[in-house]
C-alpha cells in the first residue's frame, strides 16, 4: 500500500512539472530573428533600428545594405568626397598652407559618404547598377571640370561644379535604374561603349584641329564626351537589347580597323592626315558594323522587366547657348520612362 502511494505521488509531481514547462513555453516571447551562430556584438540592441516588418527585414541583403552592391556606392561616395573636398579646400589655401585641404577632404568624405551610406541602406543597389553609377559619377566629374575650364572659372568654381556634376551623374543613374532589379549586361555594355566611342571621336577631331591650327590642344570636348556618350547610350538602351554577337563585333571591329589605319598613316603622312585616316576608318567601320548587326539582329530575352508605371526623374541638360551658339549652358531637365 505504501509503495502504491509513493508511485501515485511521483506521477502527479512529474505531470505538474510538465504542465508548468508547457505554460512557460507558451508565454515566453519568440526568439530573435538573428542567426544562432551570429556573434553578440553583431546583434542589434532591443528597441533600436528602423521600423521594418519581419518580411521586409528578411528580404534585406544584410544588416548594413539593402542590396549586394550597396557598399561599393558608399566607398565611391567617400572617395569622391575626399578628392573633391580636398580640391575645393586647396582652392581656399591662399597662404600656401594645407589646413583647408585637410578640412575639405574630411568634410567632403564625411558628407558624401554619409549620403551614400544612407541611400544604399534604404534602397537596394545591384552590381551592374553600381558600376554604371560610379562610371557616371566619374564622367560627370570630368565633364564638370571641362566645362569650368572652358568657361574660365576660378579654382573654387571649378571644384564646386565638379562636385555637383559628379553627384548629378551618380544619383541620376541610381534613380533611373532603381527598382530592385539589376541592369542588364547588354544595356550596361551599350552605355559604356557609347561613352568610349564618343571619347574616341572627340579625341580624333581635336587631334586633327590641333594639327591644322596649332595653338594648343583643347581637352574640354574630350572630357565632356564620356558624359554625353553615356546619356546617348542610356537613350538607346531603352528600345535596344544587344545580343552577344553584336556586342563582340561592335566592341572590337571599329577599334581594330581604325587603329591599323592610324598606325599605317602615322608613318607615311603628317598629323592631320593621320588623324583624318583614323577618323574616316573609325566612322566607316562603325557604320558597317552597325548595319551588319541590324540585318542579322535577334533580340535576346530580357534580363529585367520595366516598371508598368511612368518613371520621372530630374536630369541635367546641356544645350548650346551664347552669341552664335558658341558656348554651352547647363539647366534642369526631366527624364520620362514609359
Amino acid at each position: 500500500m505504501r509503495a502504491l502511494l509513493l508511485l501515485t505521488s511521483l506521477l502527479s509531481t512529474v505531470a505538474g512539472a510538465s504542465q508548468l514547462e508547457r505554460t512557460a513555453a507558451q508565454t515566453e516571447p519568440p526568439p530573435p530573428a538573428s542567426s544562432p551562430d551570429e556573434p553578440e556584438w553583431a546583434k542589434p540592441p532591443p528597441g533600436t533600428g528602423p521600423a521594418e516588418s519581419a518580411g521586409a527585414r528578411a528580404q534585406r541583403y544584410s544588416r548594413f545594405s539593402a542590396g549586394p552592391a550597396g557598399p561599393s556606392i558608399a566607398v565611391a561616395e567617400v572617395l569622391l568626397g575626399v578628392a573633391g573636398g580636398a580640391i575645393l579646400g586647396n582652392a581656399f589655401d591662399t597662404d600656401g598652407k594645407t589646413n583647408h585641404l585637410y578640412t575639405g577632404a574630411m568634410l567632403g568624405g564625411l558628407t558624401l559618404g554619409t549620403g551614400g551610406i544612407l541611400y544604399q541602406y534604404f534602397f537596394p543597389v545591384q552590381r551592374r547598377e553600381s558600376l554604371l553609377a560610379t562610371t557616371a559619377a566619374l564622367a560627370g566629374l570630368a565633364g564638370g571640370i571641362a566645362y569650368a575650364n572652358n568657361q574660365g572659372l576660378n579654382d573654387q568654381g571649378r571644384a564646386t561644379l565638379a562636385l555637383i556634376t559628379s553627384q548629378a551623374g551618380m544619383f541620376t543613374s541610381l534613380l533611373l535604374t532603381s527598382g530592385g532589379q539589376d541592369l542588364s549586361g547588354a544595356d550596361y555594355w551599350l552605355i559604356s561603349m557609347t561613352a568610349v566611342y564618343a571619347t574616341l571621336f572627340a579625341s580624333l577631331i581635336e587631334f586633327i584641329h590641333d594639327a591644322e591650327n596649332p595653338g594648343g590642344y583643347n581637352f574640354a570636348p574630350m572630357l565632356m564626351a564620356p558624359a554625353i556618350g553615356m546619356a546617348l547610350g542610356g537613350l538607346l538602351a531603352i528600345p535596344i537589347e544587344m545580343n552577344g554577337v553584336g556586342i563582340a563585333i561592335l566592341s572590337s571591329a571599329p577599334i581594330v580597323v581604325s587603329g591599323m589605319a592610324f598606325g599605317m598613316a602615322a608613318a607615311l603622312s603628317g598629323n592631320a592626315t593621320t588623324g583624318k585616316a583614323g577618323l574616316i576608318t573609325l566612322s566607316a567601320s562603325f557604320v558597317a558594323s552597325a548595319m551588319a548587326i541590324a540585318f542579322t539582329y535577334t533580340p535576346p530575352p530580357q534580363e529585367r522587366a520595366f516598371a508598368s508605371t511612368v518613371q520621372i526623374a530630374p536630369v541635367p541638360v546641356v544645350l548650346a547657348a551664347g552669341r552664335g551658339n558658341t558656348g554651352l549652358a547647363a539647366g534642369p531637365g526631366l527624364w520620362i520612362q514609359f
